[in-house]
């Protein structure tokens, strides 16, 4: 359905080499010198007839072979190269998903993997760099001429994949479209768009916000096309200005994106003729997929296959450290669990340890607090509730529930590592009189469900690597979309307010330091681990940016055959 974006920058990109598991920082240009390989310059002179014939013979070799079958990928099709000693880079690029893509509309859709498609065919004003900084990538350059006013100066060579130059006007046009969608949230506190020329906008704040500018980076409030929605065209936000642009999408088999010929910036354009995203649900099959070369990236790979792909000399594990927090969690509004000494003893009764060894054979780090792990303000040095039995039979006494006795049911999705996790907790229950039932649906059925609130308890995770606003309002301010605790307080509202408002970066640690204990306390989540990032991969795969959560960038990667 929809077209993806998402560009990769002069920051770093991540290269593999077949001897190194962990990635490799290079910069982009080096990787775009690869693009403009086919250019007929540096030729050597060849003075024999028979050596000239047989590089000739060579060159139609390697440009016969074939583009790849767009649901499969299996073909080895190459990009021709005319200088000699250049790599050759095969056609196509194909990504073993781990979940269905579900909706390629940027603001109707909140998922990592569509976010992940969506990077290929829009990009956004700002980049966000995997060690933390904010690049431009739209934008020429912005500044705060108050604290509520954001002016941003757009570049003026961008072009839609229609053509149409990109100006001041798609800005407005987007953002305002944002702030009546479900991805409102990230514009919260713009209050309107002002368009000063037709590379120039004003962004108009209700306050100063510490991380508004982290909100211009997110997927979702890519640019897009004001005049593709008043052509009345059939899914227009499929008109973006990323180096892909959307060819087809085969639900549950496939969605292809082929590369943008015209992108704005040559130098950065993307390099495989066509990327393919392949879900892939189950595990093993997924492994099998990435050893048989029908795919050539597997995303989570199942852990204890590990080391049978670790022994392939064509594949690459990759490994780093993470930022997805894995959690359990409350219904607050629902009985018994609106009872925070109920979910408290709950809490003691879990062993994180055994919940990591199942899910990741250990390949992460559990943790206390509620934040995702690496972000500014993390902090994990409250008590919390460590596994206990004695104390979880304590607090179920002083909740009311001596002797157990309750039945509940456990909503989880059907994937790994939910069921494993969910069957560690159930025997944990037990053991303090709580009898689980574990309910297991597709991801989508199960966040409507827990946005309807007719969940009791259920497993879920949470990816954040930018900005703690997108913790701390997204999952716990009262009324947020995405609060499926139903999770409400007024202190708690209070200080996710000053966290994003208060200027003085001392304070404003401290109110996350109180908020972070506070949400703990309240236990509507129990934080289990957060897990390593573990990708595995051809070993011919270059130019990747990955991200420790996942929400990794492939607009400028590609396979070189060896």
């Amino acid at each position: 359905m929809t077209e993806l974006q998402q560009k990769q920058r002069n920051t770093t990109l991540v290269m593999t080499c077949p001897l190194i598991i962990t990635g490799v920082v290079f910069e982009k240009v080096r990787c775009a010198k690869k693009i403009n390989s086919k250019g007929e310059k540096g030729m050597k002179k060849i003075t024999s007839l028979v050596l000239c014939l047989v590089m000739i013979f060579s060159l139609v070799v390697g440009c016969s072979q074939g583009n790849k079958d767009a649901a499969t990928g299996t073909d080895e099709g190459t990009s021709s190269s005319k200088e000699t000693g250049s790599p050759r880079i095969k056609d196509t690029l194909v990504i073993g998903s781990a979940a269905e893509i579900n909706n390629l509309d940027l603001l109707a859709q909140n998922d990592q993997i569509n976010n992940i498609c969506l990077k290929l065919t829009h990009e956004t004003l700002i980049f966000f760099t995997n060690d933390g900084k904010l690049e431009p990538e739209l934008a020429e350059s912005w500044e705060y001429v108050d604290d509520t006013t954001l002016e941003i100066k757009l570049k003026e060579n961008v072009k839609f994949h229609d053509g149409t130059p990109m100006t001041a006007e798609d800005v407005k046009f987007t953002y305002e479209m944002c702030l009546n969608s479900n991805a409102s949230t990230l514009m919260a506190g713009l209050k309107s768009v002002d368009v000063i020329d037709d590379y120039t906008v004003r962004l108009n704040l209700e306050s100063y916000d510490n991380e508004f500018l982290m909100n211009l980076t997110a997927v979702n409030v890519g640019i897009q096309s004001k005049k593709a929605y008043e052509s009345g065209m059939d899914e227009p936000y499929l008109v973006g200005t990323g180096q892909y642009k959307f060819e087809e999408w085969v639900s549950g088999e496939y969605v292809s994106f082929v590369r943008n010929e015209n992108y704005w910036d040559p130098e950065n354009a993307g390099v495989a003729e066509r990327i393919i995203f392949r879900p892939i649900i189950e595990a093993s099959a997924r492994t099998i997929a990435l050893q048989n070369g029908e795919i050539d990236v597997c995303i989570d790979p199942p852990i204890n296959e590990l080391q049978f792909l670790e022994k392939d000399d064509n594949i690459v594990v990759h490994e780093q450290p993470g930022t997805r927090l894995f959690y359990f969690a409350f219904n607050t509004t629902k009985e018994p669990w609106n009872n925070k000494t109920l979910r408290q003893a709950v809490a003691h009764a879990i062993n994180r340890d055994d919940v990591l060894t199942v899910a990741v054979d250990g390949k992460g780090t559990p943790q206390t607090t509620i934040l995702n792990r690496g972000l500014w303000g993390f902090y994990d040095e409250m008590e919390g509730f460590p596994y206990d039995l004695e104390k979880a039979k304590a607090k179920m006494a002083e909740a009311g529930y001596p002797d157990g006795g309750i039945s509940t049911k456990l909503l989880i999705a059907n994937s790994t590592p939910y069921t494993d996790i969910a069957t560690v907790i159930q025997d944990n229950l037990k053991q303090i009189g709580i009898d689980v039932i574990i309910d297991v649906v597709e991801d989508a059925t199960l966040k409507e469900i827990c946005t309807k609130g007719e969940q009791e308890l259920f497993l879920w995770r949470w990816n954040e690597d930018q900005k703690v606003d997108w913790v701390y309002n997204d999952l716990f301010a009262t009324g947020s979309p995405y609060n499926y605790h139903h999770y409400s307080n007024p202190v708690a509202d209070d200080l996710i307010y000053k966290v994003r408002t208060e200027r003085d970066q001392e304070q404003r640690y401290q109110y996350g330091v109180e908020l972070q204990e506070l949400l703990v306390d309240d236990c509507a989540q129990v934080p289990l681990y957060i897990a390593n990032l573990v990708i595995a991969y051809n070993k011919g795969l270059r130019g990747q940016y990955l991200f420790g959560g996942g929400n990794h960038d492939w607009s400028r990667a590609y396979i070189e055959l060896q």
